[in-house]
């Protein structure tokens, strides 16, 4: 078995432009989203669970991963979805990735139900810039009120969103 000890790793012209292996982690950034919110949106609208990174190198891949405190009140046979949104430098976000998954209400005896849940989602993208590119999860209800940390018997939840750059 071979041992290779080191106490500095210089890149040949200068230390910024060391490259490490396909796959090797370059940053990890973590957003843990406390707040209480909610939509009545039956269109796709911003949650305040979203996290930037300017990724070191364009052939960098970004692994997103989120967890989120969901529920929906209000309404027979509510639907909520989530869909994953990317604006790079400044420019107006655009949908990535659709999870077409959420909380279902369904209870035709009481028009005033509560459900929540934990989710989570991840994608894998390759954003192909080193510009600063934020990351946000968006959300849709087909009725009643999408709650985004909310919990029925304490109004306590959390959410998070974690940013992994990938060496590509």
């Amino acid at each position: 078995m071979s041992t290779l000890s080191v106490d500095t790793i210089q890149g040949q012209t200068t230390a910024a432009n060391v490259k490490l292996p396909a796959g090797s982690v370059l940053n990890c950034v973590q957003f843990v989203y406390p707040t209480y919110s909610s939509t009545t949106s039956s269109s796709y609208a911003a949650s305040g669970i979203t996290m930037n990174i300017a990724p070191k190198y364009t052939s960098s891949k970004v692994l997103v991963q989120i967890t989120a405190t969901v529920g929906n009140s209000g309404a027979d046979a509510a639907e909520n979805a989530f869909a994953l949104y990317r604006a790079i430098g400044g420019a107006s976000a655009s949908e990535i990735e659709t999870f077409e998954r959420g909380i279902f209400v369904n209870n035709s005896a009481n028009n005033a139900v509560h459900a929540d849940a934990s989710v989570a989602f991840q994608f894998l993208d390759s954003p192909s810039t080193t510009s600063n590119t934020v990351y946000t999860l968006y959300g849709r209800t087909s009725a009643g009120t999408l709650r985004y940390n909310d919990h029925q018997v304490s109004g306590k939840g959390q959410s998070a969103i974690t940013l992994w750059e990938i060496a590509g």
